[in-house]
């Protein structure tokens, strides 16, 4: 028989007994460490671990050290020994594997069975015996059993902060269901917050753990707040220990790699779906308008876009998520409370020029979800000059086809969201009724601000070409603008047959950057074009006069670009709008 010894040393060793053996007197080890030094010996055990095994034996120990005996789990808190637990591992972490992963969850929650004695016993009787031996092992723990088994391990909570309506043992008909008893006869319980707060979300701890092991502790948390039974209790504890300022200070490090960084934002999106808790909803915003610091301007009060990094990923996923929770909210009283304080402070805060077009997208993803979702946000963004606002920042994201998509969608009633992973021009066209059918527009004052990007498109291509007659580059640089816009148009043009083949820029991916800003831009005018020949209520809104005073401002940016540039007027050609039978905008 193999079994370990701990020398006078402290180090754990395995040893060999010859001969017959039987036990003098049962001792629960929970009980017997304590005269002999108690939970300092199982934590020196822990430091002094020089191989996986003394560290999975070290790390079992302790986990039965504090199942069995109460006053061991008041010592550990006594001797503040989950932060020595959590120091003592950071210099062993090359140690830690899954399995020591799986002791910590027993340590931090209990499994509590439920089953209803007739069908646990009418489904062994369809088991083999050895199935049938290894379920009976798990034991189905009564309801003053689990009262005992949660006050042993130092709970934190008590049995009135389980939840009635959805957490009250009358739920237990549920079960009668043989598909609902797979389901939910095993349930966690968190019941050592300590072990939680102290050493599961230690993440200068575990930043230095491989990625998995990042992973499967953070899908251990998420099981504990979204599972049926007992996700009251759990939320209840997990917030008493601020779980979600743990979670955004660990967003915040940079040292934490894009995977984990999803996970963290799904089980932050869990938590904020429980109740949508004005004061988790506030320090969720405030953290991510913290992750922006506009550039300094440059001279001539140049805009600078902040650099993508890893403030700009978490930054989009928490705009991704929360939209996700937005467009989940039934209750109109529920979506105006969202609107006061998630929507509307991020709408007003990152529409600045300095932020980075990714994030633009999604912002305006969030703005076209807010307006399409309440008539109350849409008249406060029209009289609190929103529409100005979209006039004085979008010009700076011309470079943005997404944008331009979204304000059309916005034009046509269509949803934002989900958005698309990549825009194709005939996505702009199927926007538009195929049978004819009347369209009632809606926000046209955004289609000033499709104008005044494609009009600081061409704005910017004059400002080059001044700068290339100043430098003698002329030749290079018309030369690079006419492939850029050959390249657009030629796009995917081998799908099309037909008409089609005639504005082959339909079937063109719109791409994103400034060297394909020209190209968009160019199938965006055709796009309208098109649009104020086939659809009525659009040509009426092109008959306003401020529609009309902004197209002759993109006309003439456009005629001062053509002009140094006469090779591309040829592409350019046929972008005009035709209103009243007279030609106001063509080359």
């Amino acid at each position: 028989m193999v079994i370990p010894f701990i020398f006078a040393s402290g180090i754990p060793r395995f040893g060999r007994l010859h001969g017959d053996i039987y036990v003098c007197r049962q001792s629960v080890i929970g009980d017997a460490i304590r005269p002999v030094g108690g939970m300092a010996v199982v934590l020196a055990l822990v430091e002094a671990a020089e191989t996986r095994d003394m560290l999975h034996m070290a790390l079992t120990l302790l986990a039965c050290a504090l199942h069995q005996n109460p006053q061991n789990v008041k010592d550990m808190k006594k001797y503040r020994g989950y932060h020595l637990l959590a120091l003592f591992l950071r210099r062993r972490m090359s140690l830690f594997d899954m399995q020591s992963l799986e002791i910590f969850f027993q340590i931090a929650a209990c499994e509590a069975s439920f089953s209803e004695p007739k069908k646990l016993e009418r489904r062994q009787a369809t088991l083999s015996p050895a199935t049938s031996m290894q379920e009976t092992s798990f034991e189905v723990l009564s309801l003053s059993k689990f009262r005992d088994e949660i006050s042993s391990v130092g709970s934190h909570g008590d049995m009135d902060d389980f939840s009635v309506p959805k957490d009250s043992f009358s739920h237990i008909s549920e079960l009668e269901n043989s598909d609902v008893l797979v389901e939910t006869s095993n349930c966690i319980v968190l019941s050592n917050a300590d072990m939680v707060e102290h050493v599961l979300l230690d993440w200068t701890l575990w930043v230095t753990a491989p990625v998995s092991i990042q992973i499967a502790l953070l899908g251990f948390l998420e099981h504990l707040v979204s599972m049926h039974w007992y996700r009251s209790h759990n939320l209840t504890v997990l917030r008493r220990i601020n779980l979600v300022q743990h979670l955004l200070v660990t967003l915040q490090r940079g040292d934490v790699e894009v995977p984990v960084l999803e996970k963290l934002v799904v089980l932050l999106g869990v938590i904020l779906e429980d109740g949508f808790l004005a004061s988790e909803l506030e320090n969720v915003v405030r953290f991510v308008i913290m992750t922006f610091d506009p550039p300094e301007l440059k001279l001539r009060h140049q805009i600078v876009r902040e650099s993508m990094g890893k403030h700009v990923i978490v930054r989009n996923m928490l705009l991704e998520m929360l939209i996700d929770l937005q467009v989940t909210i039934k209750s109109d009283e529920l979506l105006e409370q969202w609107h006061k304080i998630v929507s509307s402070k991020l709408v007003t805060y990152f529409l600045d020029e300095a932020v980075h077009p990714t994030s633009m997208r999604w912002i305006m993803t969030l703005l076209g979800v807010s307006l399409a979702s309440s008539t109350t946000f849409a008249l406060k963004f029209r009289t609190s000059g929103g529409y100005q606002g979209l006039m004085r920042v979008l010009p700076s994201f011309y470079d943005s086809p997404d944008i331009y998509y979204i304000l059309f969608c916005l034009v046509f009633g269509k949803p934002v969201y989900p958005r698309l992973p990549e825009v194709r021009m005939l996505d702009f066209h199927a926007l538009i009724p195929s049978d004819g059918s009347y369209v009632e527009l809606k926000y046209v004052e955004m289609l000033e601000s499709v104008v005044a990007m494609a009009k600081s498109t061409f704005d910017r291509l004059s400002r080059q070409s001044m700068l290339a007659h100043q430098t003698g580059n002329l030749s290079q640089v018309g030369a690079s603008l006419v492939a850029e816009l050959v390249e657009g148009n030629a796009d995917m043009t081998g799908e099309l047959q037909g008409e089609a083949l005639m504005h082959k820029t339909y079937a063109a991916r719109l791409m994103g950057g400034e060297a394909s800003a020209p190209a968009a831009a160019t199938a965006v005018l055709r796009f309208m074009v098109d649009l104020a020949k086939m659809c009525p209520p659009f040509s009426a809104v092109c008959r306003r006069p401020e529609f009309l005073e902004s197209c002759i401002d993109l006309y003439f940016s456009c005629i001062r670009f053509v002009f140094r540039h006469p090779a591309i007027c040829i592409l350019l050609s046929g972008c005009h709008v035709d209103i009243f039978g007279t030609t106001y905008f063509q080359f």
